[in-house]
């Protein structure tokens, strides 16, 4: 999150499609389509993402205010561009294809500083402040890590239990 460096610059496709729940195939086309929309500088700015936003939630009345919402979400490093990483990202998080597990899987593991499949609570709390971000949702990062984390021994989470958690909160579970 924040500055930190995205895994996805380490995968390549099969692993994305993995990861994603995206066909290899279809996110090569993205790719492709990604580098149609933003140019040669493949960085999407806000105007390139509106347009794209309309493609993947159709039938959306928001106006600009919900696609500039999702940019900002996934602009992780605030340089008003979307890099092909991040809008894999929002494209993911968007899709209603995905699942509920498979969203909260994916946004979990895009900068998860630790590969062995633990949360520590600063990346916990890290991923509350996301979703609290994208989706609008008020809400303390610390308390909602405290109550995840509530009468377990260890500080550090099992992944997988942290991806059905977030999917299943009762804050974030509608927006899935």
């Amino acid at each position: 999150m924040g500055n930190k460096q995205s895994n996805f610059s380490q995968w390549d496709p099969n692993r994305l499609s993995q990861a994603t729940g995206i066909p290899p195939q279809q996110i090569l086309a993205l790719h492709q389509n990604f580098i149609q929309v933003a140019g040669n500088d493949n960085k999407m700015d806000k105007k390139e993402f509106r347009r794209c936003y309309d493609v993947l939630v159709p039938g959306g009345t928001h106006g600009h205010k919900a696609a500039d919402r999702a940019f900002k979400a996934f602009d992780r490093d605030n340089t008003g561009y979307l890099t092909f990483e991040e809008f894999l990202s929002a494209y993911v998080m968007l899709n209603q294809h995905v699942t509920p597990y498979e969203r909260a899987s994916f946004l979990i593991d895009q900068y998860n500083p630790n590969s062995n499949g633990i949360i520590t609570p600063e990346y916990g709390r890290q991923v509350f402040d996301r979703m609290n971000d994208f989706y609008e949702v008020p809400g303390d990062s610390l308390d909602a890590w405290s109550q995840f984390n509530e009468g377990r021994r260890d500080e550090t989470i099992d992944r997988d239990q942290f991806a059905k958690y977030v999917a299943n909160h009762p804050q974030y579970s509608s927006y899935f």
